[in-house]
């Protein structure tokens, strides 16, 4: 019973390698490769791709496999122990995931995915909603200030809030000790298999790298905080912490830069439909990354106001 890969993400080993099953989900697993502290991760779906994923745009049967299965890629064959599962990886297009530099989007671009974003936040009853983060006195301006306002939000956004302003203030000054003081107070924080906090500093990620341009500080700051994010990631999960390696290294799902893409472009019926297909990744994550996204893409974008 053979499958085949449809792309690769560019982290996944050029050559043999060896894994155990980590996780197993309805459309997803992940898996461990041996002596290195990362996952990859199969996906059953045609909407996206992952710097660590390997991609099938076919259901495969997943009863046959258990977590702590071993599974052994030889001569580019994906096979899993007493399962007759394989899959063929040979000859599948590899998956990059780099943000193309310097992505400036426009107020209206900016305006109408966080817009899009707090209605599916809303409508979906997420824990967190974006505009809820920015309801206080010491709210940053593009934001939308509201200010006089109660603390108003869920805990997740009260315990999130200030940890954000401060990421975005530190980022702002190319302060990255301040950042990772922000930051650690961000990760692991919040529910589902990656947490929000996690997913928010994702996003912001995604969002630095694509404004960063070829000012030398910039990714100077990206690469400092980065360091520093990485040996925080170890206080998460093991899938969050492979989600976060790849975003400090530059690397994002096709969907983030799908996002991203469209925003630069600023196609209105072509943005809400991205938007909408990247926030449906996970229960919240997608909406979390999102909301991450577009905080980060303001820090470095002062020609507009998002007020």
């Amino acid at each position: 019973m053979q499958f085949h890969a449809a792309s690769l993400g560019s982290a996944i080993p050029k050559n043999n390698f060896d894994a155990t099953i980590q996780s197993l989900f309805d459309s997803s697993l992940n898996l461990r490769l041996e002596h290195e502290d990362r996952l990859i991760t199969i996906l059953i779906s045609d909407h996206y791709d992952l710097p660590q994923g390997i991609r099938l745009d076919e259901k495969i049967p997943l009863h046959s496999l258990t977590v702590g299965l071993r599974a052994a890629s030889r001569g580019g064959i994906l096979r899993f122990d007493s399962s007759p599962l394989t899959i063929d990886l040979r000859g599948a297009p590899i998956w990059e995931g780099k943000i193309p530099s310097l992505i400036l989007p426009s107020e209206q671009a900016w305006s109408i995915t966080w817009r899009v974003l707090n209605e599916q936040q809303r409508l979906k009853n997420t824990e967190l909603i974006a505009d809820d983060l920015f309801q206080s006195r010491s709210l940053h301006p593009p934001f939308g200030q509201r200010a006089g306002q109660a603390e108003q939000g869920s805990l997740l956004a009260r315990r999130l809030r200030q940890p954000i302003l401060q990421l975005i203030a530190a980022a702002e000054q190319l302060d990255s000790r301040s950042a990772k003081d922000a930051a650690q107070n961000m990760i692991g924080l919040g529910p589902g298999v990656t947490p929000s906090g996690d997913d928010v500093l994702i996003g912001f990620l995604a969002g630095l790298h694509s404004t960063a341009g070829n000012e030398k500080e910039r990714p100077a700051f990206i690469q400092t905080f980065g360091e520093s994010l990485l040996l925080l990631s170890e206080e998460t999960n093991e899938i969050s912490r492979t989600y976060l390696y790849h975003a400090i290294h530059g690397q994002f799902s096709s969907s983030i830069i799908a996002l991203l893409d469209a925003i630069h472009n600023g196609d209105e019926p072509r943005l809400a439909l991205v938007s909408k297909e990247t926030m449906r990744v996970g229960h919240s994550s997608g909406m979390d990354s999102v909301t991450g996204l577009l905080i980060g893409l303001c820090v470095w974008n002062k020609e507009n106001s998002y007020a």
